[in-house]
């Protein structure tokens, strides 16, 4: 039975050079890994903790149970490579909803700008992953959240609410 290696932050040095697609991460003391995989144990709950470090074969050397102790440059060479494994636009506003055939269309604004896709069920691609935090599945495996639902503007409550 193998055991969890807890991490300490302090001991974790990230970095991200040039034209890179996974970051180096030494451990001090142990190991550099030239190609780190890092990922989020519970990413829509605790996406800043819990933080599994992998080889590039996938074996886990540990995982850091949060983040405080880590410098400064390493925690933004964590924060760039968790934010493109883990994209995840933000609804900001719903702009339009339309039922096409078996599917809905959702136009809608984010962080990022505008976008468009679709989804098939209601029932099956939104989901209320806490209190007024919704997580939108379009049919291509893309996920949207919804940070809060009380903070969109009323049309786009009406229209969401338009869906159940």
């Amino acid at each position: 039975m193998s055991q969890v290696r807890f991490l300490n932050p302090a001991e974790i040095s990230l970095q991200f050079p040039p034209g890179a697609v996974h970051p180096r991460l030494t451990i001090q003391g142990d190991r550099t890994l030239l190609h780190a995989r890092l990922f989020r144990c519970f990413p829509l709950t605790s996406p800043d903790a819990f933080i599994s470090i992998q080889d590039e074969s996938g074996r886990e050397l540990g995982i850091m149970k949060d983040l405080a102790g880590l410098d400064p440059d390493s925690r933004k060479a964590l924060d760039e490579y968790m934010d493109r494994r883990y994209f995840t636009p933000i609804i900001e506003k719903i702009t339009a909803l339309t039922q096409e055939a078996s599917m809905w269309r959702w136009e809608v604004s984010t962080q990022r700008g505008i976008s468009q896709f679709y989804i098939r069920g209601v029932r099956d691609s939104v989901h209320e992953v806490a209190p007024k935090r919704w997580q939108v599945v379009s049919i291509d495996g893309q996920r949207y959240e919804i940070r809060n639902f009380d903070e969109l503007d009323a049309k786009s409550r009406d229209l969401f609410e338009s869906l159940f």
